[in-house]
């Protein structure tokens, strides 16, 4: 039996194949490469070792380390070339006076500069007293080359081990550490470690086996020899090594994946709704000739292999070509770098990925085609001699039962969707969220039909001919007119969920960060001696610098103790003085001449009595937890109860011009005050990571958002031109009446425009309440959540401008073409 559809026809369905499957291959691209990756740096670690012995790290009386005695019996055992001892320790950085808070990074030996190991500024620690970081140690830490860092051995000390300076900013390849380059690492001389309390003794002993010395073999003889002088050792294959510290890294970030997993099945399911209006467009045309077919003696089985062959050859050339694409997408995404923690001497195109996306791109096209295919084989031979297809009272009637069921759903969808944010489970809102829009697209074509209605009323019916006619038209055909808005509907949903989200995550955050981190750059440290009214001159004359404040900072003893040494640093905060130059009065709220204000660190209870005892006296306060970004707090008063007129110390308070994300003030403040002592924190870092990381994030949506919206062009612009051909008498008529040709081509873009501002309008009232909703699930909507709610308006009005746009381009050339039509040639027309 012959094809029934004309290939030339479903160049639609090919385009929206060809795209879905690019994005399906882009993504599994990109996870083969992170995890060839994360495979690459694991061995990496591992060396040239054969078997890995690690210290038992509960021996308190080596300290986690195996002793040097096991390192020669390691060495001495059968079957042993060679042994690579590695040493690691770990400390805590201590933050300025009022932080209260220290952080625990790993120490390392200096390495030696090669292979994946670089030193990106200064130079290398030779000397007590110096040390290194990784990146990642200077980002989190706020820490630069000439920065003085000051290191605890234990985060509960008083005191600090070592105060050093930072000389150098070393990029650690995976051959030097254990724990993954991304962590953070002080790289320190024999004798700084010794300061912070790091044993010389290995940690982890890599083993290379001699000549001819079977790997299991090697086990047993190493465990051997470590079980003497460490019983609690570990003995493992490198082999096994390798694929646990592989489980352990994360070289792409998961959200970034997690954004191409969900955006690549978005495609597919608007490519499978271009696939199946393409499809049913086509079959409606050619109901005739199916009719006729029918009546020569071909069965329903022919007809229905008919179309299908059609979809498999679409499918799988589509699917072929969009794996092309992908990899000519991932490979110029990596090369690019648009990845953050993807190298692209890692990029893997493995067949897998490129027959899974054709796999998936044929599947979804076979899927889509199988409802018109089985419309084919249902057309009667009668068709070919009445022309009569269907009874348009009885598609009235279903389209009212299927508007009743889709309201039916959408309420189902609204419950769970409410269910989920009192309960606070996001995966409940993504169930309600597909429920809901499920029954949307149930209901659409009488959607269709009474927006239509309604538009033709307000636009005042007869007095806009054109557009009375344009709808007229759509609520003939709401079906089509339905599968057409879908495809919009569901990318400009997708789109609006996550831009509505994104906004209402990035205003909730920036009340967390300006309330965990009020003060964009503080400078403590300061002597009592010191002469501060020039010190925050010079601070306020660095560009980009807003206005400072002094704050007196001094430890005062507490009973009942929250120390050690029962010592507490405060600061004497005058809200009033402050206030113009923090960004959060969370940790400030509830401050009198009665009340300490601590964080949850300090393990006191809300209303606990205190007593604070200073040089000059004592004052009994009652405690109030609050967390935020300034320490312990007590009033300028009280503090003249404890330290009267004896200097203190202090701390400056700045605040940045703009938002605070512009780390350029902190970075020249650094520079000023460089080698004087000080220590220096900003806040900027926090707030341009996560920026940075939200723009990220909306680069992804918009690539994807673009994709989708050109699938929905090509199936639009299909649909259009099938319109065209279907409605030439009807043109021929219009013309021959004395309608002008621009008003014939304005006719068909008009449809076209509605269609798409029908499905952007739903798709944006679906996003945002699916957004809204996701964020409060995820965020919690409940007082002190720190959670806000916010509609970008302008992103949302240009998702919908685009919408409008892509039903302008779809339907420029077969507008062209119906206004070109000649009204002679289309009245005759049969």
């Amino acid at each position: 039996m012959p094809a029934m559809l004309d290939l030339r026809r479903t160049v639609a369905a090919l385009v929206a194949v060809a795209m879905s499957a690019a994005l399906i291959v882009v993504s599994l691209i990109i996870s083969d490469s992170s995890t060839a990756q994360m495979t690459a740096a694991a061995r990496a670690s591992v060396g040239d070792a054969d078997v890995v012995v690690i210290a038992d790290s509960h021996d308190d009386a080596t300290d986690g380390t195996l002793p040097q005695q096991a390192v020669q019996d390691v060495a001495a055992a059968d079957g042993v070339a060679s042994v690579r001892p590695y040493i690691e320790g770990s400390t805590w950085i201590d933050h300025p006076a009022g932080s209260a808070y220290v952080s625990h990074v790993f120490v390392l030996e200096v390495p030696e500069i090669g292979g994946g190991i670089r030193l990106t500024a200064g130079r290398l620690p030779d000397k007590e007293g110096e040390v290194a970081l990784s990146p990642a140690a200077a980002q989190v830490q706020d820490l630069e080359v000439g920065s003085t860092v000051s290191f605890k051995k234990a985060a509960t000390d008083t005191e600090t081990s070592s105060t050093a300076t930072v000389v150098g900013i070393i990029e650690p390849g995976a051959e030097i550490t254990r724990h993954g380059a991304a962590s953070e690492y002080v790289f320190a001389t024999a004798e700084e470690r010794t300061l912070l309390g790091v044993p010389d003794t290995p940690v982890v002993l890599y083993v290379t086996g001699a000549a001819g010395t079977s790997t299991e073999a090697l086990m047993n003889s190493v465990e051997q020899a470590a079980q003497i002088s460490q019983p609690g050792a570990s003995v493992y294959t490198a082999s096994d090594i390798a694929v646990m510290r592989t489980s352990e890294q994360s070289a792409v970030d998961s959200l970034t994946m997690t954004l191409f997993q969900l955006l690549g099945p978005v495609c597919a399911v608007v490519a499978g709704i271009v696939i199946a209006t393409t499809f049913s467009t086509m079959v409606a045309r050619q109901a005739r000739q199916t009719g006729l077919l029918r009546c020569i003696g071909a069965t329903r089985r022919q007809v229905l292999g008919s179309v299908l062959r059609t979809g498999l050859i679409t499918g799988l050339v589509g699917s072929v070509l969009g794996a092309g694409l992908g990899v000519g997408l991932a490979a110029l995404v990596s090369r690019a770098g648009l990845i953050d923690g993807l190298e692209r001497q890692y990029f893997t195109v493995s067949w897998r990925s490129l027959l899974l996306g054709v796999l998936i791109g044929t599947v979804v096209t076979l899927v889509a085609v199988l409802r018109p295919a089985r419309r084919a084989t249902r057309v009667s031979p009668l068709v070919a001699l009445t022309g009569q297809v269907a009874d348009d009272r009885s598609l009235s009637r279903w389209r009212v039962i299927s508007a009743i069921a889709g309201l039916v759903v959408v309420v189902i969808g609204l419950v769970i969707t409410g269910l989920s944010i009192q309960m606070r489970v996001i995966e409940y809102t993504a169930a309600g969220a597909v429920i809901l829009v499920l029954g949307v697209l149930v209901g659409l074509p009488l959607l269709v039909i009474g927006a239509c209605r309604a538009t033709e009323r307000l636009a005042g019916g007869a007095r806009r001919p054109v557009l009375q006619l344009a709808t007229r038209n759509l609520a003939r055909n709401p079906g089509r007119a339905a599968a057409t808005t879908a495809s919009l509907l569901v990318s400009v949903a997708v789109a609006s969920t996550l831009v509505t989200g994104i906004a209402s995550v990035r205003a909730s955050m920036d009340g967390y960060i300006s309330s965990g981190s009020p003060i964009d750059i503080r400078v403590g440290g300061i002597p009592a001696d010191a002469d501060t009214s020039a010190l925050a001159a010079r601070v306020e004359n660095v560009d980009g610098v807003d206005r400072t404040v002094l704050v007196p900072t001094f430890d005062v003893g507490i009973s009942p103790g929250t120390t050690a040494d029962n010592e507490i640093t405060v600061s004497a905060v005058d809200v009033a003085e402050v206030t113009p130059v923090i960004r959060s009065h969370t940790g400030l709220e509830g401050l009198d001449d009665n009340t300490l204000i601590v964080g949850g660190i300090y393990d006191l209870s809300e209303g606990t009595p205190v007593m604070l005892t200073g040089p000059a006296g004592s004052a009994e306060l009652n405690v109030h937890v609050e967390e935020g970004g300034f320490g312990p707090v007590i009033t300028p008063a009280v503090a003249k109860k404890l330290v009267g007129d004896n200097p203190t110390m202090t701390s400056l308070w700045v605040r940045t011009v703009g938002d605070g994300s512009n780390a350029a003030a902190g970075s020249q403040v650094h520079q000023l005050l460089q080698g004087e002592g000080y220590y220096i924190t900003t806040a900027a870092a926090g707030r341009a990571t996560f920026t940075n990381y939200l723009n990220w994030i909306i680069a992804v949506i918009a690539v994807v958002l673009v994709f989708t919206l050109l699938i929905a062009l090509s199936g639009m612009a299909n649909t259009t031109d099938v319109s065209v051909l279907e409605r030439v008498r009807e043109i021929g008529v219009l013309r021959a009446t004395g309608v002008q040709r621009r008003q014939v081509g304005g006719l068909f873009i008009t449809e076209s425009v509605l269609t798409s501002l029908l499905g952007g309008l739903i798709g944006v009232v679906l996003g945002t309440v699916m957004g809204l909703a996701g964020v409060a699930a995820a965020m919690g909507a409940g007082t002190g959540s720190g959670l806000v709610l916010r509609v970008p308006w302008l992103a949302l009005v240009a998702i919908l401008l685009a919408a409008a746009a892509v039903g302008v381009l779809a339907a420029l050339r077969p507008s062209s073409r119906a206004a070109s039509v000649a009204p002679v040639t289309a009245i005759a027309q049969e």
